[in-house]
């Protein structure tokens, strides 16, 4: 799986949570982040990036 495929499927799984507490995601690829917009204001940032194992 690469960077693109668990960005993909990491949106799925947030895009699927409870609405009463994520009013929005907006992701930016060119950065690999995605910024969570809650319900009550707050903006939470998760940045992706491939490591060694």
């Amino acid at each position: 799986m690469g960077i693109d495929d668990f960005k993909d499927w990491l949106f799925d799984i947030l895009n699927d949570l409870d609405s009463d507490i994520l009013a929005d995601i907006k992701p930016d690829d060119t950065a690999n982040t995605f910024q969570l917009i809650m319900v009550g204001g707050n903006v939470f940032e998760i940045e992706c990036r491939e490591t060694e194992a």
